[in-house]
Formats: C-alpha cells, structure tokens, sequence
C-alpha cells in the first residue's frame, strides 16, 4: 500500500517558514531605515547665547519637531534641542509626554530671544505656550538654564553654518 508523500509536509513547512523569515527581514530593514533616519534628522549644533555655549538637537522637520523632548529621561546641563520653522508664526510648545521641567527661549527670524517661560513642568500638559510675536526658532534647555546662564529676553543667539 503506497501512502502519501512525506516531502509534502516538509515542503508546506519550508514555504511557511521562507515567507516568516521574509516578512522579519522586511519589518526589522523598515525599523533600521526608520531609525536610521531619525538619528540623521536630529543633527547637533553648537550654538551662543551670549558667552554661554548650549549644544543642540535640531528639531528641524514636522516629525522631530512634534516629538521633541517627549519620553526622555532628562536633558543635561549644557544640552537643549532647537526647534527651527519655515517660516516665521507663533508656534505653541506643549509638555505632552515629557518626563521633567524646562525653560523655553523664543527667538525671531534677526536671532533675537523675544521672550521666556521658566520651569515649565509637564503637569502645565495639556496647555500650550506661546510667544507673544512671531518666532522663527524655539529653545528648549533643562529648567534653571535661563536663570543659571543669565539668558534673557534680548539676548542674541548665534552658530555657526
């Protein structure tokens, strides 16, 4: 009596397992590309505001700039992350998913802080802050920054291209 074929199982595995592996490749090289191009988009800067030197994250497309600081731990003394726009308007900074207090630098298109929010702490979630005029550039530095460096309304800010 001839029974069925045994390959026929082992075949039908060997299929499953090729299309299993296949899909893992592709979901970890989408993960890798997407991670990837989110350390690419989040380049440092040195940046002065008058003789103190903060190195910054840019935050300088819709996705870095929405995400910002959220789920961090913390953010170092002499660390901050610089939000750049297109164009100049009067973006709103929320605390949504953040882990600890920040000041905010509001800075215009001629690099002039234009105004300050000291010690904003994620419980302010789900306000949102705004500079009083049109801004082109917002900075987030660890809360006690502005007060420790002296960094106020009229300072100027610079880096290098």
């Amino acid at each position: 009596m001839f029974t069925s074929n045994p390959l026929k199982g082992y075949t039908k595995r060997m299929k499953n397992s090729f299309f299993f592996i296949l899909g893992l490749i592709i979901i970890l090289g989408s993960i890798f590309l997407f991670l990837q191009r989110a350390l690419e988009e989040n380049q440092t800067k040195n940046i002065r505001i008058n003789d103190v030197e903060i190195e910054v994250e840019v935050a300088d497309t819709a996705t870095t700039r929405e995400f910002g600081l959220s789920n961090r731990e913390t953010l170092l003394d002499g660390k901050g992350m610089l939000f750049v726009f297109d164009n100049p308007s009067r973006y709103g900074i929320w605390m949504k998913d953040m882990n600890f207090s920040i000041d905010i630098a509001w800075i215009d298109e001629e690099l002039q802080v234009i105004g300050i929010e000291k010690e904003v702490t994620p419980e302010t979630f789900p306000q949102i802050f705004y500079p009083k005029s049109t801004i082109k550039y917002v900075l987030e530095l660890p809360a006690g920054t502005l007060d420790k460096y002296h960094i106020d309304i009229g300072g100027i800010v610079s880096w290098k291209e």
